[in-house]
């Protein structure tokens, strides 16, 4: 185990610029084609509007599938992935959290 845990950390470490890249493309879809639902979500971008409520509106977002009210076949592929990826990504850490063993001395 101890030779999976560094591999399976590097990829989950990478896999974060990832998602990082993906909540953009997102960002730039919804503000350039669906502007009205862009700024009804209070306009969330990586950096400037990054607030808890921003970042529980796009959450919301992703998770009830709301893409798939504004029938934009771009979108609803990046939302499948994002959610697929977003699932694989939780199962992986929760995997390395708890393959660390705590108060282990050899």
């Amino acid at each position: 185990m101890k030779e999976v845990f560094p591999m399976m950390f590097g990829v989950l470490f990478c896999s974060v610029f990832v998602w990082f890249f993906l909540c953009y493309r997102l960002f730039k879809i919804l503000e350039t084609r669906h502007p009205e639902k862009y700024e009804s979500m209070g306009k969330p971008s990586l950096i400037m509007n990054n607030s808890l409520s921003s970042n529980i509106t796009f959450m919301k977002f992703i998770f009830k599938r709301e893409w798939r009210e504004l029938n934009d076949s771009g979108l609803a592929t990046l939302g499948k992935f994002m959610l697929v990826f977003f699932a694989i990504y939780i199962v992986g850490f929760l995997t390395l959290l708890f393959s660390v063993p705590l108060g282990y001395a050899p």
